[in-house]
């Protein structure tokens, strides 16, 4: 695992829980397969036997997509996934724990230096991930693998998308939360109600029962914050662990009760500094544009810089940017 001051660290914690991507918009319920759809029309158009290769792959979203494909195909495709971050998705992503074994993942893989020959792979693929790296380096490397003819397809967070406004409304939630005093306060309460239970005294009941009306007001006040927003899944998700852990006392000792409460707050730390990188990542038109400009010269034709959309398709989602490798004359 990334130690806590590296950078990596907020991604490796994110990836080592049943999340198959990284984010998606609660907009239509069809976005995803929407999504889905397009990424299994890609991989059809692949030959049986194709090699593919997904950067910054995750816990697998697009490369299970390609599984889905291959299984329908007389040869097997061959999928890599590659990530910076500490991944092992077989393990954490119970849903699709089959798929996910015909994979080959190679975690702390930097996409600016790939471990594999020339000309190695039929198609590239990415969902919102190269634009977190070095693309001067990252888009050479990524042409290098790819043979003559072979196919690219990346999608791209924008910088006018509904991701964008996800991820800068739930930053704002993560960091609003960590400066509550609600962590510290729910610590106070667990040693509390242990103590009132063990000693049975009126003092000790009393000083619980001031620490639940502490707790519940910090509760309360977070919950007038959070009223109007439109996306509330970090915040209710969040909510729901810290509420569940009194109720756990009973089976479980104080220290690890303590220990849960700090991973759960570490957890919301990861979170925020995750969001607060997609936050960056986001290209407006003109980054996009020259991303493409710089596929085409270093030796990509074909190239196709559109808006990749969602639902009645008035949602962005980032952009779409797609072609092949040239092939030599």
């Amino acid at each position: 695992m990334h130690k806590r001051d590296d950078a990596l660290w907020a991604w490796s914690v994110f990836w080592q829980s049943d999340q198959p991507q990284s984010c998606m918009p609660v907009i239509e319920p069809d976005a995803s397969d929407q999504l889905s759809a397009t990424w299994r029309a890609y991989f059809e158009a692949l030959r049986a036997g194709a090699r593919i290769l997904d950067l910054g792959t995750g816990n697998g979203s697009v490369a299970t997509q390609a599984v889905t494909v291959s299984q329908t195909k007389p040869t097997p495709f061959s999928i890599h996934g590659v990530d910076l971050a500490d991944i092992e998705p077989s393990r954490f992503v119970a849903s699709a724990t089959k798929q996910l074994r015909e994979i080959t993942f190679h975690p702390r893989t930097p996409m600016e230096k790939l471990p594999f020959d020339d000309n190695y792979f039929d198609a590239v693929t990415s969902q919102y991930a190269i634009e977190y790296s070095q693309t001067n380096e990252s888009l050479p490397e990524a042409l290098r693998v790819l043979e003559p003819g072979g196919l690219f397809r990346f999608l791209l967070h924008a910088d006018d998308g509904v991701l964008k406004e996800r991820c800068h409304l739930q930053l704002q939630q993560a960091e609003t939360i960590l400066e509550s005093q609600m962590f510290p306060l729910l610590a106070d309460l667990l040693g509390k109600l242990v103590s009132a239970e063990e000693q049975r005294t009126t003092q000790a009941t009393a000083a619980a029962e001031q620490s639940i009306a502490e707790l519940k007001a910090v509760f309360d006040d977070l919950e007038r914050r959070f009223a109007g927003d439109e996306d509330r899944s970090l915040v209710d998700n969040l909510f729901a662990a810290v509420r569940s852990l009194p109720d756990m006392r009973k089976s479980q000792s104080l220290e690890i009760l303590l220990t849960m409460t700090d991973d759960i707050r570490q957890l919301l730390v990861a979170q925020s500094k995750r969001l607060e990188a997609m936050t960056h990542a986001a290209l407006d038109e003109t980054a996009a544009t020259e991303l493409a400009e710089q596929l085409r010269r270093i030796g990509a034709s074909d190239v196709t810089l559109e808006k990749a959309t969602a639902g009645d398709a008035s949602y962005c989602i980032g952009y779409w940017l797609y072609g092949e490798k040239e092939t030599a004359n």
